[in-house]
């Protein structure tokens, strides 16, 4: 059975389970990493990349939230923060949408970047290679 068939699975998953573990140590800036090591699980089709990057933050943060709207009470802390930015309450969804989305930007940002090291590092090797043999071939046709 060919695993490459599932590496955007796999992506996705291991993308979701890293950003769960960044999460606990809520410093979210660190959510760019699931989605660069989705993006080198992913690197022959870097679109790959960056959606397995944001849809592993996706799910996670998704969750997340949740969790702490049931057990944390956590909406009314958002549309707390929502009325004194918007001037009235019950915009705490709009607060809820903006950390989803920017989760969602950061991990695909990350599966970009991922994707696109990985796929530089293929093809200079790829390169380097040819370039040995061309070198080899010509020393071999000087002597």
């Amino acid at each position: 059975m060919k695993i490459e068939k599932y590496n955007y699975l796999i992506a996705i998953i291991l993308a979701a389970l890293i950003t769960y573990l960044l999460t606990l140590t809520e410093v979210w800036q660190l959510i760019i990493i699931p989605g660069i090591i989705a993006g080198f699980i992913t690197y022959r089709k870097p679109r790959r990349g960056i959606y397995s990057g944001a849809i592993g933050v996706l799910i996670t943060w998704s969750m997340y939230i949740i969790v702490l709207i049931f057990t944390r009470n956590a909406y009314t802390l958002f549309d707390q923060f929502a009325g004194l930015i918007f001037g009235g309450l019950g915009y705490g969804w709009i607060l809820i949408v903006l950390i989803i989305l920017l989760g969602i930007l950061f991990g695909a940002l990350g599966g970009a970047l991922g994707s696109g090291v990985a796929l530089y590092i293929s093809l200079s090797r790829e390169g380097l290679r040819n370039t040995q043999e061309i070198v080899k071939k010509k020393v071999s046709s000087a002597k």
